[in-house]
């Protein structure tokens, strides 16, 4: 693979195509950033990759936290701009992503009052929007990173979830009557100092089970960096498993930076990845293994098309053994989306009783019903 662009003028495309990335992930990004960035890469004439990302670094940055994903984005925007054609003009042309000027109002952390109020013509390039109803096998490839970062939007929106719990806040929430009568009695009973109170963000307990048999690979591996995403928030208890032949627990590689390291440690340490399916395996090794993990505040959710190749009576018990354990059991099967689908397969006719939801987990847009089930 090249490590270098052809041109300047092709670097700077591949820069603006960047901020509009970074943008779009939620990350802030202000017009002086982008002109200094730009600028550094006129004045320096860059070609090298690595070279444009260290300029990346120091320009577009505002927030520690937001460097991650700025290294995750450029990795994931780079390959699929070599992968089109090495970087050739030709290939630019080619490519689905078409300039465009939009009229957005972009402001850094150290901008002023002024520039905060104004809306700035900002060139950038945006990428056509994929089809969120699409069905991930029918994703074309080079449209894999407009997919992720679709994910990855919904998952930043839905990290965080507010529970019923409230706590005293200084600005913003809701009025707390009582407290605020109750300071009152400082001021002979004139509502002078008005206190306040929000909902607490507190841990999600999600546990999910992942099916990477060859029939579930490509669904498997868009809810596995959809998981990666979202496992980002401090406030969200995540433990993630896969499963085919065998069972692995794949949590502590999630802590790690890149996502293709993750895939790779799991295709070279699972067995039967890619091979048949032996789900009440999976789950009996969950319930025997892993019971520590499992109680009444677990949402369990379990991606697998059904096709089960070991003991029907084995995944009958053990399905009873979990469902008496945890909150709740979702089961994302791709297959349902089909109109026609029936769970007549008969690990998924076993299963589907002891299930609180069953949905389908096969497009951008399921993906965010999902969220939004998890949130509730």
């Amino acid at each position: 693979m090249a490590r270098s662009f052809d041109s300047v003028a092709i670097t700077t495309e591949f820069a603006l195509r960047l901020f509009a990335f970074l943008r779009d992930s939620g990350i802030k990004l202000g017009t002086q950033q982008t002109i200094a960035c730009t600028a550094a890469i006129v004045a320096r004439q860059v070609l090298a990759h690595q070279a444009l990302l260290r300029i990346c670094r120091v320009t577009l940055v505002n927030r520690k936290e937001d460097l991650p994903e700025l290294e995750r984005l450029y990795a994931v925007l780079l390959a699929s701009y070599v992968a089109s054609g090495d970087d050739t003009n030709d290939a630019l042309a080619a490519e689905k992503l078409e300039l465009q000027v939009t009229s957005r109002a972009y402001a850094g952390d150290d901008a002023t009052a002024d520039d905060e109020a104004d809306s700035t013509e900002t060139a950038g390039y945006s990428i056509k929007a994929v089809d969120h109803q699409e069905d991930f096998r029918r994703i074309p490839q080079q449209e894999f990173p407009v997919a992720l970062a679709a994910l990855e939007r919904i998952a930043r929106r839905f990290a965080v979830v507010p529970r019923r719990k409230y706590e005293p806040a200084r600005r913003g929430g809701t009025m707390d009557l009582r407290a605020s009568l109750r300071e009152s009695r400082k001021y002979g009973g004139e509502l002078m100092v008005p206190r306040y109170r929000a909902r607490v963000p507190t841990r999600t307990r999600l546990l999910v089970l992942v099916d990477v048999s060859g029939s579930m690979e490509v669904y498997g591996v868009f809810l596995l960096n959809f998981l990666f995403a979202l496992q980002r928030s401090r406030w969200l208890e995540l433990e993630v498993f896969a499963f085919s032949t065998d069972i692995q627990r794949l949590t502590p590689g999630f802590r790690r930076r890149n996502f293709d390291a993750v895939l790779e440690q799991l295709s070279a340490s699972l067995a039967g990845w890619s091979g048949g399916t032996r789900i009440g395996h999976a789950v009996q090794r969950l319930n025997d293994d892993h019971a520590a993990i499992l109680s009444t505040r677990t949402l369990v959710t379990i991606m697998s098309d059904g096709w089960d190749t070991g003991e029907i009576d084995l995944l009958d018990r053990e399905m009873a053994r979990l469902h008496e354990r945890v909150r709740g059991i979702v089961w994302m099967n791709p297959l349902k989306a089909d109109p026609r689908y029936e769970p007549l397969a008969q690990g998924m006719a076993t299963a589907r009783p002891y299930c609180d939801e069953f949905i389908t987990g096969h497009s951008i847009a399921s993906f965010g019903d999902y969220a939004r089930l998890v949130a509730s």
